[in-house]
């Protein structure tokens, strides 16, 4: 068992205690990590500043140049990522591989966009004046992560930070922080300025408000739930910190009259129950037509009876689906599957019948568990989409392009994806509207979240 401490300023610092990694499959320790406390936020702050100014004088293109250095030492580290993953949170591999597969494709695209943090100028009268206006970097970053996708996560944000001139802390969930270290070690393997990538492992709260409310650090980047968000917010509302806060989801799927069923079926079960509906992007709603709900509930059948799950990650999934379960059966619906079927695993649920009111309707479930809705319209169906207090991923399915375009523009999340599943790229804003988050991740908005404008007016 591997005893892996922190890492600052480029090189490894041990703590005095140290928290265990489990396997959520059997419970076994498979690691123990180093937990960090306020001294080693100080530490890891200083070292961070200290490396911001090497960072910044490498200039864009030096900058470009270290980026893509670490992207092929990560690329070349995949199926190593892949593995912890699938140990320390019982991701299936398969699932494991295409995350880290996707996370390369995020850092590679962000060691190109460093070379393109431009100067821009609006001239004045003679060839020295006017306006010249030039993206500084924001400051330290905290990047707080969690257990779900412990890969992906912490590209988004390394990835734009970096290309922006930022450096960075990691603060890794405790459930899964084996493979978010080794994300952040590779950085010091592919010679990135000392202490430019710092991670800090250990209990997530004081943790996290040693980061957030640090006067050397300039914005926290975060992805978890609402309320862990809203403590964030007021912990670095003194100091008026900038803030990227992507948080939960309820994502309704609205079928179409025209909708290719098979295609819908395979959207509502792929993004239903990837990671064990461990997901802020789960299809969590499907909204039917009643002349189309029972043969596209056939279709999902058929899908879901060949599906295998991974574990849940912590028993706080597995205690809450059986209350979602429960709390839908009090309440009139129907559940199939959903139950028990090995250590911290469960079966698919499938619900029907459920409306407003109930649990799993109005609350993000975070376990595998979709529901489907009978809509008389599509009206009702968009009215329904819109209805909780989310706004990260929505889902359509049509064959009327045009008739799919509009409504898919009248769904009022961050993301709509038409007629598929695959929900993140590289080059396109993922962000989360109303109650899903504050700020922009990945795409060039993405970068700009980590940078902060100046305006040099020159009259000469």
């Amino acid at each position: 068992m591997r005893r892996l401490p922190l890492l600052i300023g480029g090189r490894e610092v041990e703590t005095e205690e140290w928290m265990a990694v489990t396997d959520p499959g059997d419970g076994t320790t498979i690691a123990e990590v180093a937990a960090g406390t306020d001294r080693d936020v100080d530490a890891a702050v200083e070292s961070a500043a200290a490396a911001m100014v090497e960072w910044q004088a490498l200039g864009p293109v030096g900058r470009a140049r270290a980026l893509e250095r670490y992207a092929q030492v990560f690329n070349a580290g995949l199926g190593e990522l892949a593995e912890l993953m699938h140990a320390e949170m019982g991701k299936p591999l398969p699932e494991a591989q295409a995350e880290v597969a996707r996370a390369g494709e995020v850092m590679t695209y962000f060691a190109a966009e460093a070379e393109r943090v431009l100067v821009s100028q609006v001239p004045g009268a003679t060839v020295a004046s006017g306006s010249w206006i030039r993206p500084a970097p924001i400051g330290v970053v905290a990047a707080i992560t969690p257990w779900n996708f412990p890969v992906a996560l912490v590209s988004w944000k390394l990835g734009p930070a970096l290309a922006a001139g930022c450096a960075v802390i990691s603060k890794p969930a405790i459930e899964a922080p084996l493979a978010a270290r080794r994300v952040c070690e590779m950085a010091i393997e592919a010679e990135l300025p000392p202490g430019l990538v710092n991670c800090l492992t250990g209990d997530g709260p004081p943790l996290g408000e040693a980061l957030a409310t640090h006067p050397g650090v300039a914005k926290v980047a975060f992805t978890g739930s609402r309320r862990v968000a809203e403590q964030i917010a007021a912990w670095t509302a003194p100091r008026l910190k900038a803030l990227s806060l992507e948080l939960g989801g309820h994502g309704p799927l609205v079928v179409l009259p025209d909708a290719d069923l098979d295609v819908t079926a395979e959207v509502a079960v792929m993004q239903g129950y990837a990671n064990a509906g461990q997901a802020c992007y789960s299809v969590n709603r499907v909204l039917a037509p009643p002349a189309l709900a029972g043969d596209l509930l056939e279709r999902m059948r058929e899908r879901i009876a060949a599906l295998e799950l991974g574990p849940m990650a912590t028993d706080r999934g597995f205690a809450r689906h059986e209350t979602l379960v429960a709390d839908a059966r009090e309440r009139g619906a129907t559940v199939e599957g959903g139950e028990p079927v090995g250590p911290n695993r469960l079966a698919p649920a499938l619900v029907t019948g459920a409306g407003p009111g109930t649990m799993v309707v109005d609350e993000e479930p975070f376990t595998p568990i979709v529901t489907v809705m009978e809509m008389d319209d599509v009206d009702a169906a968009v009215a329904e989409a819109n209805r909780p207090d989310y706004g990260l991923v929505g889902y359509v399915c049509g064959t009327d392009l045009r008739r799919t375009l509009e409504v898919a523009q009248s769904i009022d999340s961050g993301t709509v994806v038409i007629n598929g599943w695959r929900v993140v790229t590289p080059f396109a804003p993922y962000a989360g509207w109303n109650g899903s988050g504050v700020g922009t991740e990945l795409g060039r908005p993405g970068l700009e979240a980590f940078v902060r404008w100046q305006h040099l007016r020159v009259f000469a």
